[in-house]
């Protein structure tokens, strides 16, 4: 009989699924499961047993992703819409009256959200663009100088209100409504429907993540009003530091800086998804997965429910009774639930050494009432660790992934000045540096938006993140416990927000400096508690504290670590560094200079520059460009010479790092990127136009690389594949200046996996001439061309290098066609032909996409090479890829220039 009733309820149910809201249908896998324990206690046929989880399991793959994916759309919302700001200053109205759905905001300003009040007022046109000429310094308000507090009559002295009126929808009702802020700067009061629902001794700290119970202040099905009074940071808040990359904005940042989410749930609510997963190293045929979540009770009676969590086809249950306001953490081990001990997983790499899989983790939790809650995290199986290399009295910490050596090279990732979200930015971002080959990005300020962190996911970009250098979260000379309390919820907050992320391989919790030793502490208290899973480190640099020691890290060194030194001085770099880098002044390419400034203020030398130069930095980078290519005569000599001077030494930089390892493991240059139009310390600038040290980026960062080392004058080859290579074969030439071979020599060779190693040594004959150039070549068993590398090299010594022969070069003219033109989904691929058809070298060729109609140059643009040159009668083809949504019906335009080539612009179509 119990066999004839299942079918009977089985067949019933699944009719059931088809005619039904299957947001229900969840709820059978719950009486299911009770069914099977009852009929385990009361030991019921093993056939009805049977049945009963053949039915669970089946039925689940349909009904279970369905349900997951309603719940989830359905009980979160960003609020976006209907912001406006208005000073403090302006108003007499408190937040009660404010936050009424009555309240006019007439002369308010209507803002794009998240915003800065910045921001929002150049939205406004209230003040012109603060990233052109000197527009910035003529602001009210501006801060002069890197570390001077805001001025007293400054009008971002004073609060500042966000106010914004939304919809809660009509199904929140008789739900747990929440409301959560993800970044606000730097206090704030906060008002719903006239209610103050958190006020500043909650809401203060930039880095903190709030979430306030709304539900009986909320009005679903609705209009609600809701009101900020955001005050800014003073002193020594523990707020960011924008320290000497770009100005100090005016406001300093102040205003909410990421989303805020509307959510509901039932009584009870699940918080915090945690991930472990744990590889049985050296073999990564088996994972360990633990799984935890909290759940917390939001009514005033007991609840007993079912957390019910799933990875693909993997699934596993555990009973929870809460009591009235309990918060409770619950626990999946592999030990307990088997089917956590995944076999042959999919693991997640770095994209330079394999693919990014992720997984996804739904959990939800289900009472006899229905659905109460449902949380979905992505994470990757993979396993970071690092060891510390010691050799000739010095040490160096070495990374780790899935149990693999990894030489980290990167750069410092920023924000944009006024924190302006950008989806599409980070998505060119990320894409730049898989196209330089780097591996990784140092976050630098604030966090970065959760889009970010989900894109490096998704890209295998790894992450360092922790406290930007040099602001108050470094000076422990006024610490005391409110600001050690601020210190560690932010540190807790970020730790909780962003440890699922398989992309972040390493917490920093210092820069600069590491922290007082009550204060690390703490930090190492949440990080051994809420995530134990990557290294940390006190500071960035070699200076051991007290509690974590020695770091195996090092910075700078300040002034020659961020200015300029000579290529050879990198070779002797034998650490993990992370900053630094010869940008001290990195010019961008011309088009740039035209977006940043007006055309009187390009050439000479004018203010606009020294806004946008590290007075502590250029003169040496400057100084450089004049002893090894001689002093600029204009605008277009100087960038010229510039891109030749970036490319040469930033190629040697990473090359070095790569070559020396694992005596050296990193490098992260300093910096990635730009928070607004500079010229320095960025490999592309702020309108993503790639200059020289781009490329020369791009060039040593290959994964199967040839290179000449300049502390020995040998040739190398570095494998940062986990793979070997046999039959190589390596072809060295010499020239002088004038295009004479001096030297020739091919190597048969292999290299192992992840290798580097010296294949020879190159003594320059002595009739060479004072400037000299070096060809290098590999190519496999079949003769097909895997790496290729160009130098140009002084008889002087690279420390003293004169390369002011290179301005005698010839002019050349060269030829150029378009050999392929194709379209993958929404980018064109185009292959072009550049031969030099002379006797002469083509130094240092620049090809630019140009748009007909604007004169602008296409950007982003992602060329295969640039800024290379041609040996006599060399052919070369060179791939470009460009979206097609930025050049529309626009007719595209191909300008060649170069060193020493003859100017010439080729219509495409």
């Amino acid at each position: 009989m119990a066999g004839k009733a299942i079918n009977l309820y089985c067949q019933v149910s699944v009719l059931y699924i088809e005619i039904h809201d299957v947001t229900n249908v969840k709820m059978l896998h719950y009486e299911f499961y009770n069914l099977s324990e009852l009929s385990k206690k009361n030991k019921m046929n093993k056939l009805f047993f049977l049945k009963v989880l053949i039915f669970f399991s089946l039925f689940s793959l349909y009904s279970f992703k369905v349900v997951m994916k309603k719940a989830n759309g359905n009980n979160q919302q960003i609020i976006k819409e209907n912001w406006a700001i208005q000073s403090s200053g302006q108003i007499r109205a408190k937040g009660g009256e404010i936050s009424m759905l009555d309240y006019s905001v007439n002369g308010w300003y209507k803002v794009t959200f998240p915003t800065t009040v910045l921001a929002g007022l150049v939205e406004n046109n209230v003040y012109p663009d603060p990233y052109f000429g000197t527009n910035i310094q003529n602001i009210p308000g501006y801060i002069e100088g890197k570390f001077t507090k805001m001025p007293d009559d400054s009008p971002f002295n004073v609060a500042w209100w966000y106010r914004t009126t939304f919809n809660i929808p009509a199904d929140y009702a008789n739900k747990n409504i929440r409301i959560k802020f993800n970044g606000i700067n730097y206090k704030a009061n906060i008002w719903l429907n006239g209610n103050l629902i958190a006020d500043t001794t909650d809401v203060e700290g930039p880095y903190r993540l709030y979430s306030f119970d709304v539900t009986k202040y909320a009005y679903p099905g609705s209009n609600n009003s809701l009101a900020l009074e955001i005050f800014p940071p003073k002193g020594m808040d523990l707020t960011i530091s924008w320290v000497d990359w770009n100005p100090v904005p005016p406001d300093a940042g102040m205003g909410i800086w990421y989303d805020v989410v509307l959510s509901a749930t039932g009584d009870v609510s699940i918080e915090n998804p945690h991930v472990i997963t744990d590889l049985d190293l050296p073999a990564i045929d088996k994972a360990n997965l633990t799984i935890s979540a909290e759940l917390k009770n939001n009514g005033n009676k007991q609840i007993k429910g079912v957390l019910i969590g799933q990875i693909e086809n993997v699934e596993f249950v555990q009973n929870v009774t809460l009591m009235p306001d309990e918060v409770k953490s619950v626990t999946f081990t592999p030990d307990k639930f088997r089917q956590l001990q995944l076999k042959n997983p999919r693991l997640w790499w770095p994209h330079t050494v394999g693919p990014q899989n992720l997984y996804n983790l739904t959990l939800s939790f289900k009472t006899t009432e229905g659905i109460s809650d449902i949380k979905e995290t992505r994470f990757g199986v993979r396993e970071i660790s690092s060891w510390m290399n010691e050799f000739d009295g010095k040490r160096t910490r070495v990374f780790q992934i899935n149990g693999k050596n990894i030489v980290i090279r990167g750069g410092g990732y920023v924000q944009d000045m006024m924190l302006r979200p950008s989806d599409e930015r980070v998505d060119i971002d990320i894409q730049y540096a898989k196209h330089m080959n780097l591996n990784a990005l140092r976050m630098e300020a604030p966090r970065g938006s959760d889009y970010l962190y989900e894109k490096c996911d998704e890209e295998g970009i790894l992450l360092i993140v922790g406290w930007c250098c040099c602001s108050p979260w470094e000076q422990w000379s006024e610490w005391n416990s409110h600001t050690t309390g601020i210190a560690q919820k932010s540190w807790h907050d970020q730790i909780i927000h962003l440890r699922n992320h398989p992309s972040i391989f390493n917490w920093l919790y210092g820069s600069d400096f590491f922290p007082p030793e009550e204060i690390e502490k703490k930090y190492i208290y949440e990080l051994e508690k809420y995530d134990n899973t990557r290294p940390y480190q006190s500071s960035a640099t070699r200076e051991a504290s007290v509690i974590a020691g020695y770091t195996g890290l090092e910075m700078g060194p300040f002034r020659k670590g961020y200015a300029y030194m000579p290529p050879k001085y990198w070779y002797n770099k034998l650490e993990f560094n992370t900053e630094a880098g010869p940008g001290g002044e990195q010019l961008p390419p011309i088009e740039t200079l035209k977006k940043m400034m007006p055309e009187a203020e390009m050439w000479p030398i004018s203010k606009s520059w020294y806004l946008r130069l590290h007075e502590a930095f250029y003169p040496g980078a400057r100084s450089a460009l004049n002893s090894r290519y001689g002093e600029p005569q204009n605008l277009e000599d100087y960038i010229k010479k510039s891109q030749v001077l970036q490319l040469e030494a930033i190629k040697a930089m990473f090359e070095a790092y790569a070559g020396n390892k694992y005596k050296s493991s990193g490098i992260i240059f300093w910096m990635y990127n730009s928070a607004w139009p500079s010229m320095y310390w960025q490999l592309y600038d702020y309108f993503y136009n790639p200059n020289g040290g781009f490329y020369g980026t791009k060039k040593a960062c290959e994964n199967l690389h040839i290179q000449y080392a300049y502390d020995d004058n040998s040739v190398q080859i570095v494998n940062g594949n986990y793979h070997s290579y046999s039959q190589l074969n390596a072809s060295v030439k010499l020239y002088n200046i004038n295009m004479e071979e001096k030297l020739s020599r091919v190597v048969q060779t292999s290299i192992g996996s992840d290798e580097s190693k010296k294949i020879l040594k190159i003594a320059p004959p002595v009739d060479i001439t004072d400037v000299y150039f070096l060809h290098l070549k590999l190519t496999d068993s079949e003769s097909k061309e895997v790496s290729s590398n160009f130098y140009w090299l002084s008889v002087k010594g690279d420390e003293k290098a004169d390369f002011k022969l290179l301005n005698n070069l010839p002019w050349v003219q060269l030829k150029c066609k378009l050999k392929t033109s194709s379209v993958n989904k929404d980018k064109n691929i185009l292959v072009f032909e550049f031969e030099n058809p002379t006797s002469c070298l083509a130094f240092s060729v620049n090809p630019k996409l140009i748009l007909k109609n604007t004169e602008e140059p296409l950007l982003p643009v992602f060329w295969g090479d640039n800024y290379f040159s041609l040996l006599p009668n060399e052919k070369k083809d060179v791939s470009v890829e460009f979206s097609t949504k930025v050049v529309g019906d626009n007719p595209l335009l191909l300008k060649i220039e170069g060193w020493n080539i003859n100017k010439e612009t080729i219509q495409i179509k």
